[in-house]
């Protein structure tokens, strides 16, 4: 008996020495550590965790330790003020779960007895932690104002002195209560009272106005000529242009080649400017071709062909014709050819597009049935099928964009209704062997 029991005894220790061993392997195999990038604006600010110096600048990787949860990240540099954090691993940085941490580390020689383990004590794995990246910006040292200035040409007057800024167009005072002034040549002065606090900066955009009053244009097209009162004033661009005249009544007047010219009575207050958008319609009526996208631009690259005769052979750019029934097609590299017969009302040019690409294996159409073709309109995007209704002579004809509507020779009135957008209507005449292609402008309701 003595004999039986001191064995079991010594089995007895030699299994607790045996767990314990394992555990501090086990331990020791599921050590894990987060990956945490510093970085800052400007760099080279020491890195310090917990208050202690990490011997790190930024940018730097640093390695932190699961055996904590929180940790307090902080940067400084000379001439700055210090900015910290606090991190929490479990918040700030993602990590996986127990279980998905044993296959992680199954190839240790610990693994075959981690169930065993996790009987005896279990134990909280967190491992394989993904990059999380910390930036600071740091502020120049002191306190008071940060300026985002337009024009940047100002000059800065604090409590009535003119201050120089510094780099960032930081101001830096002392705490309490400041008057803060900004001027430019041509614009009105700012001013307002900031309250400052210790080793803190305000952040202000000031955007100064123009003194005096005039009218602020913008339109199209660029280039287009800019008379007030009949006095040349420049051109129109894509930026807003600022013109100063007196208060007052003016004859504002925009001019272009090939466009209805603008005019109108402007009427101008003291003190403000006057917006005006002027956007110049085409002279005339006709048509456009507009270029699809990934077609090559070779020279001519279309052809636009009007009662026979070649009218044009360029993207975008209007081709004039009379008002009224026009036979036209429409020839380009890469595509097949496209037959219209529609009609051009005065004042009014009709946006078209070439065929759809034509095959290399197949010879180019030459004849095709007599119908017309709905194009779904660019802005539309996808639609379902029930939402769409194209109707000729008001009887509903089809529901499918891009599909030829097999009709007869003559004068069909087209509606094309989608859901969520306004109705759109024209009169076509279709021909013999011709597929007339029909490209709606579909408006929002």
């Amino acid at each position: 008996m003595g004999s039986g029991a001191g064995a079991e005894a010594r089995w007895r220790r030699a299994g607790a020495v045996l767990a314990a061993a394992l555990l501090l392997v086990l331990q020791a195999c599921t050590a894990a550590e987060s990956r945490v990038s510093v970085n800052s604006n400007p760099s080279g600010a020491r890195i310090l965790i917990d208050g202690v110096d990490s011997g790190r600048q930024t940018p730097s990787s640093l390695a932190l330790s699961t055996q904590q949860e929180r940790y307090e990240i902080r940067v400084e540099k000379p001439g700055y003020n210090p900015v910290g954090r606090t991190v929490a691993l479990g918040t700030d940085v993602d990590v996986i779960d127990a279980d998905e941490a044993v296959g992680a580390i199954c190839c240790a020689p610990c693994c075959c007895f981690l169930p065993l383990l996790r009987f005896l004590d279990p134990v909280d794995v967190n491992t394989k932690f993904r990059p999380s990246q910390l930036d600071f910006e740091l502020e120049v040292a002191g306190q008071g104002a940060r300026l985002e200035l337009m024009p940047r040409e100002c000059e800065v007057y604090l409590d009535g002195k003119l201050v120089a800024l510094l780099d960032g167009n930081y101001v830096v005072t002392d705490v309490g209560t400041h008057e803060l002034e900004v001027r430019a040549a041509g614009h009105r002065a700012w001013s307002r009272t900031i309250k400052v606090d210790e080793r803190a900066y305000q952040r202000l955009k000031i955007e100064l106005e123009v003194e005096g009053q005039g009218l602020l244009l913008s339109g199209e097209p660029e280039g287009a000529k800019i008379y007030v009162d009949d006095q040349f004033q420049g051109t129109l661009s894509p930026l807003e242009r600022r013109l100063r005249v007196a208060p007052g009544p003016h004859l504002l007047r925009v001019e272009a080649s090939g466009r209805v010219p603008f005019q109108d009575v402007v009427q101008v207050a003291a003190d403000r400017y006057h917006e005006v958008e002027v956007t110049l319609a085409l002279e005339g009526q006709g048509v456009i071709v507009r270029k699809p996208e990934g077609l090559s631009a070779k020279t001519p690259a279309v052809q636009v062909w009007i009662d026979g005769q070649l009218a044009g052979n360029g993207f975008d750019v209007p081709i004039r014709t009379t008002p009224g029934e026009h036979h036209i097609e429409v020839r380009a590299e890469g595509r097949e050819n496209t037959w219209l017969r529609l009609i051009v009302h005065e004042g009014q040019f009709l946006d078209i597009q070439p065929g759809p690409k034509a095959d290399p294996g197949k010879p180019r159409k030459q004849a095709q049935p007599t119908g017309l073709r709905v194009n779904l309109p660019p802005d539309v995007g996808v639609v379902e099928r029930q939402d769409v209704q194209i109707r000729l002579n008001g009887n509903l004809v089809g529901q499918d964009f891009g599909t030829v509507i097999e009709v007869g020779e003559g004068v069909f009135d087209v509606e094309v209704r989608v859901t969520g957008w306004k109705p759109w209507r024209d009169r076509v005449i279709t021909a013999v062997n011709r597929v007339t292609d029909l490209y709606p402008r579909l408006e929002k309701e």
